[in-house]
């Protein structure tokens, strides 16, 4: 059960569009120190389309999505190093439940999120208090939230995993992060059981480059749904999927990067 909220929420920003929608992320070198990661096209991406997007006052900046041809549920966290820390920890809650716990009821709850969790499952008890509109929502200046299904950490350094039950793990070098060279790296779900519902990937650019693409497999073939250049001293976290499938995750070479992630389901 969610704890009360602590603080009193004040949104600068509630926007709610009458239509399904779209946005494009602004483009943002790796070097420049934004917290708005680079897009890629350079190779076929499914496109997401917006659910949500939520600002918090400590900086951190959450996206769910549904993508257009997969089908697949998604959630984007993107924060800054030494200041944030990913928000949503607990992988067991849905994508809704997420939502819910990560958001006061002044903010309303996108009608589309209502038929992510699977047929049967029950209907979160909070939503008796929430408004139901048309996506997208977008609110900003958010209150940080303290709950059961709120990550632990105040803030991340480059040598914190972010996942501590993980298929993968790899950290930069101490004290100095761009003394270890992390090679080009495919994580494929086959290697780890098989098809999985979901993939959990955290990326952080310790040390000026840093480049996260996850992957679906439908029909034999690998399908892109994330594509992100995450900026200079800064973290990105993704969760991915609905449904059974064979996935991959992949890291371009670089020196200094946090990787860590698994695949769950």
């Amino acid at each position: 059960m969610a704890r009360k909220l602590s603080g009193r929420v004040l949104l600068a920003l509630l926007v709610v569009l009458p239509t399904l929608a779209a946005w494009d992320a602004a483009p943002a070198g790796a070097a420049g120190g934004s917290s708005t990661p680079a897009v890629y096209d350079d190779e076929p991406v499914d496109r997401e389309v917006e659910v949500a997007r939520l600002g918090y006052r400590n900086g951190v900046r959450l996206v769910f999505s549904r993508d257009e041809g997969s089908g697949d549920w998604g959630l984007r966290q993107d924060g800054e190093m030494g200041r944030n820390a990913p928000l949503a920890y607990d992988d067991t809650q849905s994508m809704l439940q997420t939502y819910l716990t990560l958001t006061p009821r002044s903010v309303p709850v996108p009608r589309v999120l209502l038929s992510e969790p699977p047929a049967g499952a029950p209907t979160p008890p909070e939503l008796a208090y929430r408004s139901i509109v048309a996506s997208p929502v977008v609110a900003d200046d958010l209150a940080v939230p303290t709950s059961s299904g709120m990550s632990t950490a105040a803030t991340m350094t480059c040598w914190d995993l972010y996942w501590n039950s993980y298929n993968w793990a790899e950290l930069p070098g101490y004290p100095n992060p761009s003394t270890v060279w992390h090679p080009a790296r495919t994580y494929y779900a086959s290697d780890f059981g098989g098809m999985k519902m979901y993939s959990y990937s955290y990326l952080a650019n310790c040390g000026g480059y840093a480049r996260h693409r996850i992957y679906y497999k439908s029909f034999g073939e690998y399908y892109k749904h994330h594509d992100y250049e995450v900026a200079y001293a800064h973290w990105q976290a993704v969760k991915k999927g609905s449904v059974h499938r064979y996935r991959k995750v992949h890291y371009d070479g670089t020196w200094g990067d946090t990787r860590n992630g698994k695949y769950t389901g």
